[in-house]
């Protein structure tokens, strides 16, 4: 009965990799004691660091670095951030910093200030005859939009580990953990 059960949960403790041809989103700079290696990592396994030199996975295109070797180890995640994207979150920061500036916006008077009221104020703030209001509106505004937009753009999840001179092996151990939280199957 207990082989039964264990192979029944093989397919759940078998270990996942990328499909060929699948985008790694994480780049890794591995500096070791033989040179500087760049690329993409794949995984980290038990002694090695696996990285794929292209953005494109290929089963027969990795490279494996011994954790013995490594003196230090970067890893970037980096979002593809497409042009929508970063415009609306200039347009979020702008309304909601915009809309914040006049606390005029409690259109159903419950007391509480909704996205739509925020978005309406915004736009009777920099639409305003009244020209110090609309000033203020539209350099809130984009001081907010532009926060935003870094906040988001900058964003990106970092490692950086500096490996001891003695037991490289042992430290790897510990981190693999977390370097194995940057991969992306």
């Amino acid at each position: 009965m207990k082989a039964v059960i264990l192979m029944l949960m093989f397919p759940l403790v078998g270990f996942a990799q990328y499909r060929p041809d699948q985008k790694i989103p994480v780049k890794a700079t591995v500096i070791s004691d033989s040179g500087t290696f760049k690329g993409y990592l794949v995984m980290g396994g038990d002694s090695t660091v696996i990285l794929s030199p292209t953005k494109r996975y290929s089963a027969d295109k990795t490279m494996s670095i011994s954790a013995y070797d490594i003196r230090e180890l970067h890893l970037k995640d980096k979002k593809e951030t497409g042009f929508g994207v970063a415009a609306a979150a200039f347009v979020l920061g702008f309304t909601v910093t915009a809309g914040l500036t006049k606390n005029s916006g409690d259109f159903d008077n419950d007391g509480k200030t909704s996205f739509f009221e925020l978005i309406l104020t915004a736009i009777e703030g920099t639409t305003s005859s009244n020209r110090r209001r609309r000033n203020t509106a539209l350099i809130a505004g984009a001081a907010g939009g532009t926060v935003v937009l870094l906040a988001y753009l900058f964003s990106n999840k970092n490692l950086s580990l500096v490996f001891p001179l003695n037991n490289r092996k042992s430290y790897y151990n510990e981190k693999r953990g977390e370097i194995n939280k940057y991969v992306g199957f």
